[in-house]
């Protein structure tokens, strides 16, 4: 919806409304209307098939140590719980032996790795691989 819609940051705290027109006032094309939907986490293994066929929508739990990641893989070590938080699984890795989510998050470019970051993978941190959801046709 990147053309279509120009992103917009919810960092600032205000609330916006999911758009119904593109920026330039027309239609926004059908195929970015969700309407049907699976739940895939089933697992590692589930997460990563649902991947080849497109992104992942999921939430997780955010704490006090979220709001100041930079880069690396991310793991929670301090703070209080700060809410829920939603946003898209776009892949996965390893590094230096530790299994990774790449996770596109809504905060800007400006945010962890240019809008990115990286969380553990496998160990359902911050219930990360609690639920998560794939658009199906």
């Amino acid at each position: 919806m990147g053309k279509c819609v120009s992103y917009k940051s919810g960092k600032d705290g205000m609330k916006r409304a999911c758009p119904t027109k593109c920026d330039d006032g027309s239609t926004i094309p059908a195929h970015f209307k969700i309407e049907k939907y699976e739940n895939v986490c089933q697992g590692e293994e589930s997460i990563m098939a649902a991947l080849t066929k497109g992104t992942v929508q999921t939430g997780f739990t955010i704490y006090t140590d979220f709001n100041y990641y930079k880069s690396g893989i991310y793991q929670h070590k301090f703070g209080a719980l700060e809410g829920g938080h939603a946003v898209v699984i776009v892949g996965y890795g390893e590094e230096n032996g530790i299994k990774y989510w790449d996770v596109r998050n809504s905060w800007g470019t400006a945010w962890g790795e240019k809008g990115y970051f990286r969380i553990i993978r496998g160990k359902n941190e911050c219930d990360f691989e609690r639920e998560c959801f794939l658009e199906t046709v």
